[in-house]
């Protein structure tokens, strides 16, 4: 049996939400995690698989997690708190206020951006998280060599997002592309769901040099 398929009894289970109600910014990730192991950052982790895989599959590594629907991020909490995965914490907080308020310089080795909310009413493409400022602010979290990888199923904003990057000069291209683990089907609940319409997928990696 897979770890992914093993179920920890509840009294037995980690709390992996931050109240960050009770904690002072910024946060002490090797605090917060209890080792100095590298942390990655997802941001929107929907119902949260790609961070459960990730946690089972790196135990070496540390995963935060930022949902602002709370619906979503009470579903990736159980998903993960069930499991055995000691290396994953979420919160519950807008994006952008979370990294700037929240996290210190050098601090992240990747930051994932996976499926964000397209926004598609030309009204509406200013609530677009993927600009200059989030740009900006993701190379300020990463160390030298981190990782920015970017997944959407939107091509338009797929188009926005190329439009930026090439017009940025904080990050350089890299080899290196968000794919699914081997042998299976998404990196995320909305990767296998669009796979399944047949709807293209569309990804790049950056990275800051």
């Amino acid at each position: 049996m897979a770890d992914e398929d093993l179920i920890v009894p509840v009294a037995q289970r980690q709390v992996c939400e931050l109240d960050l109600n009770s904690l002072k910014p910024p946060l002490d990730l090797r605090q917060v995690f209890g080792n100095p192991h590298p942390v990655s950052l997802e941001i929107g982790i929907g119902k949260g698989l790609f961070l459960m895989r990730s946690g089972l599959a790196k135990p070496q590594e540390n995963f935060l997690g930022i949902e602002y629907a709370r619906k979503y991020l009470n579903r990736a909490r159980e998903r993960i708190e069930k499991r055995p995965i000691r290396n994953v914490r979420v919160v519950h907080a807008e994006a952008m206020s979370f990294m700037q308020d929240w996290l210190i310089p050098d601090s992240l080795k990747a930051i994932h951006l996976y499926f964000p909310d397209p926004w598609p009413k030309k009204r509406h493409h200013k609530r677009r998280i993927f600009n200059q400022v989030f740009l900006e602010a993701c190379y300020r979290l990463l160390v030298t060599q981190g990782d920015l990888l970017i997944a959407t199923d939107h091509a338009d904003y797929w188009a926005w997002m190329c439009d930026v990057l090439a017009k940025q000069t904080l990050f350089v291209p890299s080899d290196l592309l968000p794919e699914p683990p081997e042998d299976t089907d998404g990196l995320t609940n909305y990767e296998i769901k669009y796979q399944r319409e047949g709807r293209p997928i569309f990804r790049t990696g950056y990275r800051k040099p």
